[in-house]
């Protein structure tokens, strides 16, 4: 499956996580489906809102600023 944001899934393949987790997650905090979040972050439908790419990054990326997860292009660290 490709992702809108490479960087957030690369760091997710590094850190060995589930994006269920991560969706099932956002969804019951922001009250949104499971897959809204995930669609959100595919890029098949919607743009992610920026308080759920926060909230993402609080949660499981504290080490990396939302810029670096969430851009559209792959970074190379």
């Amino acid at each position: 499956m490709a992702y809108k944001y490479p960087n957030f899934a690369a760091e997710m393949a590094r850190k060995s996580m589930d994006y269920k987790e991560v969706y099932d997650s956002m969804a019951e905090k922001f009250n949104k489906s499971s897959d809204t979040i995930s669609n959100w972050i595919t890029g098949r439908a919607g743009e992610l809102p920026t308080n759920v790419a926060f909230a993402i990054k609080d949660d499981y990326f504290p080490e990396f600023t939302v810029d670096y997860l969430f851009y559209e292009e792959p970074i190379v660290n």
